[in-house]
């Protein structure tokens, strides 16, 4: 038998044991214990509700724009304060190279927090960024919309970073977000960008190469909004760029495109920016930089065939026509320093800006192109080195009207008296205000027309407009133009007998569209479509002819004759000669009176509507 005293001692070894051994179970680690203090911390000052956290994460309270699970950690079931909570365990658990995948968030959760630094030297891609784009400066670039094509038809809106390398050289870099819409189905892509969404897709490229290719390429308006931010902001913003670079996103037509990221990014330096509309266009991402008071400067890079235009405006026919011929025989300069007072400077940009468009289309050989620029440049400089072309201001994104719209209306047809409603939640049409613009055009997505019956009170679709644009380019006959317009909608069309039907249809028109003066453009368009019904499809044209004239006191007119051939038989026609007059009360409101006339050699109707058109 053992001695009392060996059991004692043994007993009292066993339990100091296990009481070390109990206490090092429930004694949480010194990153648990710190994890535990910064989340009590971040509860405290709510930084969950923060707008810059919610702009790192690009979502919300109620929606999230990402579902990659590299990028939001407490997917599937997401909050803002979940993925606060799971970002400082993922940036805090002992791995310190998870800082390179959310370097953005720790430097802001590091300021807010007090949290203890985490290495970025480390880290390839933090590296890389900071030797390849050095960033000093950010500005915002607007491309202007392209009608005609679907994947530009509300503008484009990227980030120009600008700095000095290491050499002390300055350079500049484009940061676009964009997905491929090189397809001519028109039908897939909007139903991919819009129902199912497409791959999106992050590029750094020198900024060169995309200001050549918006304004020489595809002779848009290139504008530039420097930003007002401190070089801590700069530096958040740069690194959210490497977040993004790293995520795999989903491009959304109508909620998660070009401008709603940039938006989001734009909102991580801490600036107070809306990012809950239900549709942002690059126009609106531009007109909230400037409410959030971030726009410092502004600089518009002009293409050549728009300057030449707007330019030749203020010179009589003869001698633009003259000043084009002198750039083709190489002569330009001697001819402008003939000329004295600002009508030779005038003369002077007028013929740099179709020297550099004859040349982007060929007109013109390089030998040539380059002598009369050299020409042109040394005389300016010897002359006009004080002079300069101011822009007008009309034509920049933050002066464009809204670009969504409601309307109200009473209608008289055949049917009696009705109550329109029309929403458009994109763009413009011909009957608006489009000084803002370079031409007339008209953009429609979605827009739809409910009828109310006043007698039946019964409701009716009137038409729900898929996609629709219509550009009337000005045709000259030095730098060309055309008119055109594609729609697809569902809308009410007549038989011979001018009954209605509702199809589904398909259309479009090809013409020419001639700006008679300043305030009339006169266009035609040869054109058709295919029809569906219940009962088959339907093949038919169209030719319509039009004018539209920009009035004085801020009103606007459209004239309208159409003759339509074959829409539901072989030998049915049918013509419609339409007026439409708007006032503009304001830069968001304006009233309409629509007069229609509907007529073959058996029938006729008419149709008459006044309405109340709000944009927002």
């Amino acid at each position: 038998m053992l001695p009392a005293t060996h059991w004692i001692k043994s007993g009292f070894i066993a339990a100091f044991l296990f009481l070390c051994i109990h206490s090092a179970a429930a004694a949480p680690t010194d990153a648990e214990a710190l994890i535990a203090k910064l989340n009590l911390k971040a509860t405290q000052q709510h930084l969950a509700r923060s707008s810059v956290w919610q702009a790192l994460l690009h979502a919300n309270t109620t929606h999230h724009n990402i579902s990659d699970q590299s990028f939001l950690l407490s997917l599937p079931n997401f909050s803002l304060a979940a993925e606060l909570q799971h970002t400082l365990v993922f940036l805090y658990s002992g791995d310190t190279s998870h800082v390179c995948r959310f370097p953005a968030r720790y430097v802001w959760l590091r300021q807010q927090l007090d949290a203890p630094e985490l290495s970025l030297d480390a880290c390839p891609d933090v590296i890389e960024f900071r030797r390849k784009a050095p960033v000093d400066e950010i500005a915002l670039a607007f491309a202007s919309e392209r009608i005609a094509e679907p994947a530009s038809m509300l503008g484009h809106a990227f980030l120009k970073l600008s700095g000095k390398n290491s050499e002390g050289l300055s350079v500049s870099h484009a940061i676009t977000f964009y997905t491929d819409a090189n397809t001519l189905n028109l039908p897939k892509l909007l139903f991919d960008s819009i129902v199912t969404g497409k791959p999106g897709y992050f590029s750094l490229t020198p900024y060169a190469e995309q200001q050549q290719r918006y304004v020489d390429e595809e002779q848009r308006n290139l504008w530039e909004y420097t930003l007002e931010l401190s070089g801590e902001q700069i530096e958040l913003i740069r690194l959210h760029l490497l977040e993004l670079k790293q995520t795999s996103l989903t491009y959304f037509f109508q909620k998660y495109n070009c401008a709603t990221v940039l938006n989001y990014i734009l909102a991580v330096s801490g600036k107070t920016i809306a990012t809950n509309d239900w549709t942002l266009t690059p126009n609106d991402l531009i007109k909230h930089a400037q409410h959030a008071g971030l726009i410092r400067e502004t600089r518009v890079i002009t293409p050549s065939r728009w300057l030449f235009l707007n330019l030749s405006h203020q010179v009589d026919a003869s001698q633009r026509d003259a000043l084009v011929a002198h750039v083709k025989q190489g002569t330009a300069s001697d001819y402008v320093a003939q000329q004295v007072g600002n009508s030779a400077y005038l003369n002077l940009e007028l013929a740099r800006a179709y020297n550099q468009y004859a040349y982007l289309t060929q007109h013109l050989e390089q030998a040539r192109w380059l002598n009369n620029e050299a020409d042109l440049t040394k005389l300016k400089q010897q002359r006009f080195a004080t002079f300069s072309l101011s822009s007008n201001n009309r034509y920049d994104p933050i002066n464009t009207p809204a670009d969504s719209q409601v309307t109200v209306g009473l209608l008289h047809d055949k049917n009696g008296a009705s109550i329109n409603l029309t929403l458009l939640p994109v763009s413009h049409t011909l009957h608006d205000d489009n000084r803002a613009y370079s031409t007339e055009s008209s953009l429609q997505l979605f827009s739809t027309t409910l009828k109310i019956l006043t007698r039946s009170r019964q409701i009716e679709l009137e038409q729900l407009t898929i996609f629709e644009m219509q550009s009337l380019q000005p045709y000259t006959p030095i730098t060309g133009g055309a008119a055109s317009r594609f729609r697809l909608a569902i809308e009410m069309q007549k038989d011979k007998q001018l009954l209605m039907h509702r199809v589904f249809a398909m259309s479009g028109g090809y013409g020419l569209n001639q700006r008679v003066t300043d305030d009339i453009d006169m266009y035609a368009l040869l054109g058709g479509g295919i029809s569906y019904t219940g009962v088959g499809s339907f093949f038919y044209t169209t030719l319509e002819s039009g004018a539209i004239i920009r009035e004085v006191w801020d009103m606007k007119s459209a004239l309208l004759l159409t003759r339509t051939d074959r829409q539901f038989a072989a030998n049915s026609h049918y013509y419609t000669v339409s007026l439409n007059q708007v006032k503009f009360l304001t830069s968001d409101t304006s009233i309409n009176f629509h007069w229609q006339r509907d007529f073959n050699q058996s029938q006729q109707q008419h149709r008459i509507a006044f309405s109340l058109k709000r944009l927002f």
